[in-house]
């Protein structure tokens, strides 16, 4: 009977894959670790799969076009709300003032583009808007489109708001609307949204989770 021999060459190709199977189940393990700490950790709303933003055609203030396009590459945090707001626009654009000034301190890159949606298009110029959100901070961007346009992205990204007529003032009105802040991916998905009241600590925290 003939004695099997097994070549030296067929034990180091076992044993290099037994290692790349090992090494490669402790990096999963590390990864779904890593991946359940983070949502631990996570104040906000952590979307456990990305959600496409459905096509959209904005403008600037800058008079360039504000779209799906313009949202890859970066990370981009957007607030919707319109320049005339009492309190909810300006506390949350304060607070996301804050939560820049936070990262910067820490020297956390990529910082996120921050970009106020203006709800109040008949109001709300490009002039008007990039006035109103560079007193925030000069790195802050606006968009504005026609209503139709605007009712429509609100819509598919779960954002209400209504307008009221003033009592006594009945050329007047004011705008309701939730003040929820959402984070999009470089991918240009949506992947985390945050709602009020806000604290700019949290949300420094929560964008280092996703972002590094």
């Amino acid at each position: 009977m003939r004695k099997l021999i097994i070549h030296p060459l067929f034990w180091i190709g076992l044993l290099l894959a037994i290692l790349a199977l090992t090494s490669g189940m402790y990096m999963f393990n590390q990864v779904k670790r890593h991946e359940l700490k983070k949502r631990q950790e996570f104040h906000g709303t952590l979307l456990s799969m990305p959600r496409e933003i459905p096509p959209f055609n904005l403008e600037g203030m800058d008079n360039k076009p504000f779209n799906n396009r313009a949202l890859h590459g970066k990370w981009t945090i957007i607030f919707f709300g319109f320049t005339h707001c009492g309190y909810v626009c300006p506390t949350t654009m304060a607070k996301l003032a804050k939560t820049y000034h936070l990262l910067e301190a820490k020297k956390h890159y990529p910082l996120p583009h921050v970009v106020f949606i203006s709800i109040d298009p008949k109001r709300d110029t490009k002039a008007r808007l990039s006035k109103y959100v560079k007193a925030f901070h000069p790195s802050f961007y606006a968009a504005r489109g026609k209503d139709d346009q605007i009712k429509a992205m609100t819509q598919k990204m779960g954002i209400a708001y209504a307008s009221v007529a003033l009592k006594g003032q009945p050329n007047n009105y004011d705008i309701q609307h939730t003040g929820a802040i959402m984070l999009i991916n470089p991918d240009g998905k949506l992947i985390a949204f945050f709602t009020a009241p806000h604290d700019s600590a949290k949300l420094a925290r929560d964008y280092e989770l996703v972002a590094w």
